[in-house]
C-alpha cells in the first residue's frame, strides 16, 4: 500500500515551491513593464531618491544660519506699511535675546509665554522685494535639542491701510 500522507506532504511542498516562484517572477514582471516604464508608474513611486517633490515656501518664512534666524519674503510686497505677525516657540528653552532689522521698526505688542506677538512698521511706505530679509532674530537654547518656531497670524496693511493676510511656515532646529 502507498503512502498518501508522503504523497501529500511532497504535492503540499511543490506547490507552495510554484506558488512562492509565480508570485516572485509576476512581481519582477510588473516592477520592470509597469512601473519602471510609465509615467504613471514613475509618479507612483515611494524612493525618496526618485522623488520630485518641490518645497513650496509660504510667503513669509523662517531661514536658520548659525546662530540666527532671518525672517524672509518669499513674494514682492508693494506699499507697505506694517506687518504683523507672532512668532510661537518654547520659552522654556529657547529665548529670543534680540530683534532687529536694518529698514524697518519693530515694537512688541506683547511677549506672553509661546507668543510673542510684533508689529514691524515703518515712516513711509516701502516695498519688499521676493528674498528681502525683514527682521533678524538672535536666539539662545538651554538644551540642544530640537525646537519649533512658527509664525502665525501674520498680515500687512498697505498704503490705504487695507489689511492683507499672508502665509506662513515654521522651522524646526
Amino acid at each position: 500500500m502507498k503512502d498518501f500522507i508522503k504523497k501529500y506532504q511532497n504535492y503540499k511542498l511543490f506547490t507552495n515551491i510554484n506558488i512562492i516562484l509565480a508570485s516572485l517572477v509576476l512581481a519582477i514582471w510588473i516592477n520592470f513593464l509597469l512601473i519602471d516604464w510609465t509615467n504613471i508608474g514613475q509618479s507612483l513611486k515611494t524612493s525618496v531618491l526618485d522623488s520630485q517633490v518641490g518645497n513650496k515656501l509660504a510667503d513669509i518664512y523662517l531661514q536658520k544660519t548659525n546662530n540666527d534666524i532671518f525672517l524672509i519674503a518669499n513674494r514682492n510686497i508693494k506699499d507697505i506699511n506694517t506687518l504683523s505677525l507672532s512668532l510661537n516657540y518654547n520659552p522654556e528653552n529657547l529665548t529670543i535675546t534680540e530683534m532687529n532689522s536694518e529698514l524697518w521698526q519693530i515694537a512688541k505688542l506683547w511677549n506672553t509665554p509661546w507668543i510673542n506677538s510684533i508689529i514691524v512698521s515703518t515712516k513711509a511706505p516701502k516695498d519688499i522685494k521676493k528674498g528681502d530679509t525683514i527682521i533678524k532674530i538672535i536666539y539662545t537654547k538651554k538644551l540642544q535639542i530640537s525646537e519649533n518656531i512658527n509664525l502665525v497670524n501674520a498680515n500687512f496693511s498697505d498704503v490705504n491701510n487695507e489689511q492683507y493676510l499672508l502665509s506662513t511656515s515654521g522651522i524646526t532646529f
